[in-house]
């Protein structure tokens, strides 16, 4: 794991959000919340433009499913999403954008292929600041996010930061641009928001044993560990 309390300097929210619009890249519909979900939270509770671009709709977690199509995943995360954005951003309301590329299937090529449409909508092309799954995240859709955020933030000269979801785990060089952001005031919120994607944290899904469940011991790591940041640019 990366030693974040122990390296990591603490990052301020003028320093992740320099500017006062930010855009979320999250690969699937709960990366915003294990990755960066008490940051985004204090973000919306300090007045920042906040708005989200979910890559995939989610509904590849449970590939095998006959009482859950795709269909009915797909609705499923996304009523999870709603729920959990209810936690974190309670009477707020956040733009989302849905490139709706296929769950476990992105390559660099999807991105380059997107972003001109991506850049249509102000919500992107205004950010001030975006945050992105980390490029060293063991999952193609996480690399994707972040090959996508790097050539965003080329063309609107965004601050860019990246956060490690699975690349937290593992032997993994820590890079020296390392920061981490904890805030009590919003640390029950993330745990609650986590809770409500019971798809991917409880046997909801039962007719899947190769499905993707959260062991416990990893909801508690990410539900109490700091957030950890990279400044990429």
């Amino acid at each position: 794991m990366l030693r974040a309390a122990q390296v990591g300097q603490d990052a301020s929210l003028d320093e992740l959000v320099p500017g006062h619009r930010l855009l979320i890249i999250a690969p699937h519909p709960d990366d915003e919340t294990l990755g960066c979900g008490m940051a985004l939270a204090a973000a919306c509770a300090k007045g920042r433009e906040v708005a989200i671009l979910l890559l995939t709709d989610g509904e590849g977690s449970h590939p095998n499913s006959r009482e859950f199509d795709r269909e009915s995943r797909v609705a499923l995360r996304q009523a999870e999403f709603e729920a959990a954005l209810s936690f974190l951003v309670p009477e707020r309301s956040v733009p989302v954008v849905r490139a709706r590329l296929p769950d476990g299937r992105s390559k660099a090529r999807d991105a380059a292929q997107i972003i001109d449409r991506l850049l249509g909508d102000p919500c992107i092309a205004r950010a001030d600041a975006i945050w992105s799954t980390w490029a060293h995240d063991p999952h193609c859709d996480h690399r994707t996010a972040a090959i996508l955020a790097r050539m965003l933030a080329d063309r609107t000269g965004a601050n860019l930061w990246s956060f490690p979801v699975w690349g937290r785990f593992g032997e993994r060089p820590v890079p020296e641009n390392l920061r981490v952001f904890s805030d009590g005031l919003h640390r029950d919120a993330k745990r609650l928001a986590m809770q409500a994607y019971a798809s991917q944290m409880t046997n909801l899904i039962e007719d899947d044993p190769d499905g993707f469940v959260m062991p416990s011991a990893l909801f508690d790591h990410f539900a109490t560990h700091p957030e950890i940041f990279f400044h990429e640019r």
